[in-house]
């Protein structure tokens, strides 16, 4: 699925949306205020998924482009939709000191590192 710049001004007003309603909700904002008099700071983090899928189309899979925007977003991507395995993975570079501090935890590395 080619995530269309239409599409992704609708995921954007979602999102704003979603954020808007949370900031707006007396609700939410007393259980706050209820969290800080009992003496605490706090920061609220929601986590939202949203699934996607054409309806008049068969199965597509999402671009490592389209899975970076919908990541700024902070919108989590199944890996079944990605276009190609190992999209959310990318190869990492790691240096001698890192693989010696990972030993040092007893991690043990795979050779595709």
């Amino acid at each position: 699925m080619q995530l269309d710049d239409q599409l992704k001004q609708l995921l954007r007003d979602l999102g704003h949306a979603i954020n808007e309603t949370v900031s707006d909700s007396e609700r939410i904002a007393e259980a706050i205020a209820n969290v800080r008099a009992a003496g605490f700071d706090i920061v609220l983090k929601l986590d939202a998924t949203i699934g996607l899928a054409k309806r008049d189309a068969e199965p597509s899979k999402l671009t490592k482009q389209d899975l970076h925007f919908l990541e700024s977003l902070h919108i989590r991507v199944d890996e079944e939709i990605l276009e190609e395995e190992g999209a959310l993975a990318p190869k990492v570079q790691m240096t001698a000191q890192d693989i010696k501090f990972l030993k040092s935890l007893k991690i043990s590395l795979d050779d595709q590192l």
